[in-house]
């Protein structure tokens, strides 16, 4: 009941964007139809690849038994599309827990009954594996980003519910790279800054804004929590004279930023874990960006060679005055290897692949 009061409240507050549904788009999987619990940008992402249909609490049953998908598939969630699944996924700490999930349990059962093979996707592993390990009971299929949590879910589920990696892929419709044409002599971020949690990826971002004051290299940031009350206190970006805070730019648009400016800053929240990235930083590199990141273990292992790794002020400091002037051929070079590299490897068609040879649909 509290749950649904909450929800309610915010989908008067806040508007939330729409995604196109039921659409047949071209490629391998445009006749595929995905049932969807997800946020928004998985969901924005799966709609140029196949028909999908969203699911809230109220509809999963109309639509599970006439649209009759071929997969329901679920990530972890904290709020999902248009805050539907607030509370209704995630494990809550005592201080906020307002009740045991139940919705997702059903949805997943009706979908079994209706013989609809059923996977969750753990994006946020292993930061979260306990946050969403209970509901990935539920499923037939479990995948994860995280390659080092396979024997943790291996201990936990069934024996007889297969556990694979899947990595986190961008879309190519919205994110490509058409050549350079830098326009703006300064750096941009896309997402967030958690003043509480996540202190590894706070810490990073203050050395980066400190190095852009010494720099002298303006900064844009496109604040995803811009329309959030909670931007004021949890989301609040610190003063700096050389980071710009600007409102969130739609997902589709970002290819575009990155296209502009002449440094791209990304920040994987997940530094020791072989298999996980963050969105943003496969397509800065789709778009052809010239990508600015912490270091990391997956960094390391699969996108080293792309971008610009920075371990030290000092070390950014160094590499944004440069940039200031304009890339070198070295830059643009790299940034288009990039590019090719993600296409081949990372995209959203991949992973529905990987997906399909698991599930078989």
């Amino acid at each position: 009941m509290i749950g649904r009061a909450i929800r309610a409240l915010g989908a008067r507050i806040y508007t939330h964007p729409t995604v196109s549904e039921d659409g047949k788009p071209a490629g391998q999987f445009g006749q595929l139809k995905v049932a969807l619990v997800s946020d928004y940008f998985t969901a924005d992402c799966l709609s140029a690849e196949c028909s999908i249909r969203i699911l809230n609490p109220r509809n999963y049953e109309e639509v599970i038994s006439s649209w009759k998908p071929d997969l329901l598939f679920v990530e972890s969630v904290f709020h999902g599309l248009g805050g539907a699944w607030r509370y209704e996924l995630a494990k809550q700490s005592r201080l906020i827990r307002l009740r045991t999930p139940r919705t997702i349990y059903k949805l997943v059962q009706f979908a079994k009954d209706q013989g609809v093979p059923t996977v969750f996707w753990n994006k946020d592993d292993g930061a979260y594996f306990e946050h969403f390990i209970d509901v990935a009971k539920a499923f037939d299929y479990v995948f994860t980003t995280d390659s080092d949590c396979l024997p943790r879910y291996r201990a936990r589920l069934n024996p007889d519910v297969p556990v694979n990696t899947l990595s986190m892929p961008y879309q190519p419709a919205f994110h490509n790279f058409t050549g350079f044409d830098f326009t703006r002599k300064e750096g941009c971020f896309t997402g967030s800054y958690y003043r509480r949690i996540l202190s590894e990826r706070r810490r990073f971002l203050d050395m980066i804004f400190g190095a852009c004051e010494d720099a002298q290299m303006q900064l844009n940031a496109y604040d995803r929590n811009h329309d959030r009350l909670s931007r004021h206190i949890e989301f609040r970006f610190p003063r700096s004279t050389h980071v710009q805070v600007h409102g969130q730019v739609p997902h589709r648009e970002t290819g575009r930023i990155y296209k502009e400016h002449v440094m791209c800053l990304n920040v994987n929240s997940v530094t020791d874990s072989d298999t996980m990235c963050s969105r943003r930083l496969l397509e800065i590199l789709a778009s052809g960006g010239i990508a600015v990141t912490n270091p990391g273990r997956a960094v390391d292992r699969y996108f080293r060679d792309f971008c610009h790794v920075v371990h030290s002020r000092e070390q950014a400091t160094e590499l944004f005055a440069r940039l200031r002037q304009g890339p070198t051929a070295q830059d643009c070079e790299r940034a288009a290897a990039g590019a090719a590299y993600v296409r081949q490897f990372h995209t959203w068609e991949h992973r529905l692949q990987e997906l399909a040879d698991v599930v078989g649909f």
